[in-house]
């Protein structure tokens, strides 16, 4: 036989895909993803003792860590990892791979140039002027591919605003050319997701079907929902732990070592002073805003880590609310009555991810970024 909060989540379900889910997208993403959170309201309801399982340690969940949560959890995070920023971040990947395969085949080109032809009756031997034709097609390509990036960020934004997301141009490539952009992204859509279910649920309770049930569902579903969010947050705060500020310091570690050498070789003979100062600029140049993207990231990790503190608590808030619900049946009523203050309990501010460097440093960035995601992608 069905529990009570089975038989809640199926008519709460029902009412919102009757009622309240104009947006076709929402509808598919509620319709993949409420199964998955219902599966993880129901373990805490079984399970009193889960919620502390947040303020354990990441060494401390791995060893001790209940798999059928972690799955649950998985689960859940995979169908919340759904946005525009995500998807104009793989499209943007996409066309710019293009691009770079582009520019090494006119590189390719080039060096074939200087050793052909100027002209030849062999057709398929290929001539300068033939090679000068197919370097400007190539050109003319690329132009048109950044061209289409431009565009797709332009409807990106539209949509953004749209859905009363404020973001900037500037906000936007922050996103889409730092090395952690990708994994503030999802972070983002998590957070918009969460931001969604909280308004149809919402709208939800106002209709002239809802009653006890529903605010036990609606709690239930947020609760579940904080704790993906906590997850998104700690999965990005490890990446930039353990992938980005590692390779940023051996990246230091490197030039400092080109400088020394650099060094060494400035004194051994005059003819080779002035490479070897250029060098040592270089890598001193290299190490300044290495360190610069490492405050950066470093700044960034302790503005996750404040957002991952709030959102335990805002977990523990709704846990603490759903267990009242369901210990406490005669505070039912009351719950319901306050339902605007439990409302604004569960009022949900995504964090504001603002650009994060100058303009000026923009191609100094792009450079050290390109080197951070051609180590990640080997990994």
């Amino acid at each position: 036989m069905k529990s009570i909060f089975a038989k809640a989540f199926a008519e709460a379900a029902i009412l919102l895909a009757s009622h309240t889910l104009a947006a076709k997208s929402f509808a598919a993403f509620w319709n993949r993803v409420s199964p998955k959170l219902a599966e993880g309201v129901g373990y805490f309801e079984k399970h009193d003792e889960a919620g502390l399982e947040v303020d354990k340690t990441f060494l401390e969940r791995i060893t001790f860590r209940d798999p059928e949560i972690t799955r649950i959890v998985d689960g859940c995070l995979k169908e919340f990892l759904h946005s525009d920023v995500l998807q104009l971040i793989a499209s943007t990947q996409k066309i710019e791979d293009g691009i770079h395969a582009r520019q090494e085949q006119i590189n390719a080109w080039k060096l074939a140039s200087v050793a052909a032809p100027s002209t030849s009756l062999m057709p398929l031997k290929a001539t300068r002027a033939a090679l000068a034709r197919r370097i400007a097609r190539e050109r003319e390509a690329i132009e048109t591919d950044k061209k289409r990036i431009e565009t797709l960020k332009a409807e990106t934004l539209e949509r953004l605003a749209a859905d009363g997301i404020a973001m900037t141009r500037e906000q936007l490539d922050g996103i889409l050319y730092s090395a952690e952009g990708a994994e503030l992204a999802r972070v983002m859509a998590v957070a918009e997701n969460i931001k969604a279910i909280e308004r149809n649920l919402a709208d939800a309770l106002k209709g002239p079907d809802a009653g006890p049930d529903q605010i036990k569902a609606y709690t239930g579903f947020l609760m579940m929902s904080y704790r993906v969010y906590i997850e998104a947050i700690e999965r990005t705060m490890r990446k930039i732990e353990s992938v980005y500020l590692v390779e940023l310091a051996a990246i230091i570690d490197e030039a400092d070592t080109m400088m020394r050498e650099a060094d060494e070789l400035s004194r051994r003979s005059a003819k080779t002073i002035e490479i070897a100062q250029n060098n040592l600029d270089i890598n001193a140049r290299t190490i300044n805003l290495a360190q610069l993207y490492e405050d950066h990231l470093k700044g960034r990790w302790v503005a996750l880590d404040t957002l991952k503190r709030e959102m335990r608590l805002n977990f523990a808030l709704a846990r603490n609310t759903f267990r009242t619900i369901k210990v406490g049946g005669e505070l039912i009523e009351v719950i319901k009555a306050g339902e605007k203050d439990l409302e604004t309990i569960f009022t949900f501010e995504p964090p504001k991810l603002e650009a994060f460097y100058d303009k000026e440093l923009r191609r100094e960035f792009d450079t050290i970024t390109s080197r951070l995601k051609a180590k990640g992608a080997h990994r």
